[in-house]
């Protein structure tokens, strides 16, 4: 194979002709795949700037979403909370059902009531006693003069 190349020689400013024979190839350079991973690069920039063209947008839908979003939870919140203290209110009347079941619950509660009625007997004691007491005071008042 013989290639033949033009060179320009700078000395004297002649032009010669070459020929050269052999096997040998220049590198060729490809200009399209050499440039992708700039285009690529300009492309993400683009895309960037794209997108963040869009965030104000985005915010200010997602503030105006939020008062509806936080009525949303608060409802929830309060209708779990309601559940919640449903099911504690049964959970406790259960367990006092039981405890007012228990033996030494009923014969504490029949102890509390004897000593209720003895305590209503001593305050009907002591006011007939005190009216008693005033009549004799109101009897000797009335020999003394």
């Amino acid at each position: 194979m013989s290639v033949t190349t033009d060179v320009t020689t700078t000395s004297n400013g002649e032009t010669a002709t070459v020929t050269a024979t052999g096997r040998f190839s220049l590198p060729t350079f490809d200009k399209q795949l050499a440039v992708k991973p700039l285009f690529a690069a300009v492309g993400v920039a683009d895309l960037a700037i794209e997108q963040a063209k869009d965030v104000p947008a985005d915010v200010t839908a997602a503030v105006k979403a939020l008062p509806t979003q936080l009525k949303a939870s608060v409802s929830t919140a309060t209708e779990k909370a309601g559940d919640v203290y449903s099911a504690l209110t049964i959970r406790g009347q259960r367990l006092v059902t039981q405890i007012r079941r228990q033996p030494a619950t009923e014969a504490a509660i029949a102890e509390g009531k004897e000593a209720v009625r003895k305590a209503e007997a001593a305050a009907t004691a002591a006011r007939k006693s005190a009216r008693a007491g005033e009549k004799a005071l109101e009897d000797a008042a009335a020999k003394i003069g």
